[in-house]
């Protein structure tokens, strides 16, 4: 018996044989994410984990970006509390706990730049396919934020300390080249060629012995999903207060103040 497709607004959801295609597609706002698009991650991607027809899930962006990250400006946002509230760190926390759990394999199809969530959240895929014009950021310490997708776990074991706090702590860009030699990206593909890549690759999957491959991710994971687990429960621990500080709400609505400013300004040009 076939599973219907969830309805969503903020992604789009398509399913190619046992193959399921997340798409992010808010690309007027650089594919930014907010509660109803969160939300909409968690189901699509609970829907494909619960359906035992699914056994590759890829995620990607539509248009330029793979995405901008966080939403500062949400239009349904009256204050920084509500962008990001204690429902959508819940919904936060089912998603993570649902792509470090599952034994179904996991691909990222990065089609831009990757901010913030743009760029922790790939760790926690099992391959991930790049553009090679690419760059990502993550500015926390900027926004008054903390680590979040587990980042503070998977960019230092993956890049090493060092490298790690230059993004975390210091807020340097990097770029997929340098991600790729770091081994955060699998393979750095040509923007008209990455998506048959990836599914390609997909198709290849679909073809291997099931359980061998469930067995092979299991037992590399096995030394890394507690960890991530610890993780991920002490970064949204974080974050909950440090959304209610006063850094976080200074700079949030210093930089909207601006993007309003700089808005009102154009529309009189």
């Amino acid at each position: 018996m076939s599973c219907p497709l969830p309805r969503l607004n903020c992604i789009s959801l398509e399913l190619f044989g046992s193959v399921a295609l997340v798409k992010l597609i808010r690309p007027q706002n650089g594919n930014s994410l907010n509660h109803e698009t969160f939300q909409d991650m968690l189901t699509a991607t609970r829907w494909a984990i619960d359906n035992p027809n699914v056994r590759i899930l890829i995620q990607t962006g539509e248009g330029k970006y793979f995405t901008t990250g966080l939403d500062l400006l949400d239009a349904n946002s009256q204050s920084y509390d509500s962008i990001l509230p204690e429902a959508t760190i819940q919904v936060l926390d089912a998603y993570h706990k649902l792509l470090i759990s599952t034994d179904k394999i996991l691909i990222a199809a990065v089609n831009g730049p990757g901010v913030g969530y743009g760029l922790t959240s790939i760790a926690l895929f099992d391959l991930v396919y790049s553009v090679p014009e690419a760059y990502f950021f993550v500015p926390f310490v900027k926004w008054g934020l903390c680590a979040e997708a587990c980042s503070s776990f998977t960019l230092p074991y993956v890049l090493g300390r060092q490298r790690a706090s230059k993004l975390l702590l210091a807020q340097d860009r990097i770029s997929a080249e340098e991600l790729r030699g770091a081994g955060l990206i699998s393979e750095l593909v040509n923007g008209h060629e990455l998506m048959s890549v990836v599914m390609d690759t997909a198709s290849r999957l679909v073809e291997l012995p099931p359980d061998s491959l469930i067995v092979n991710k299991r037992l590399m994971m096995l030394p890394h999903r507690e960890r991530l687990l610890q993780a991920n429960t002490a970064e949204l621990k974080a974050l909950r207060e440090r959304v209610r500080s006063h850094e976080a709400k200074s700079a949030i609505k210093g930089f909207i103040k601006a993007q309003r400013n700089q808005n009102s300004v154009q529309s009189k040009l």
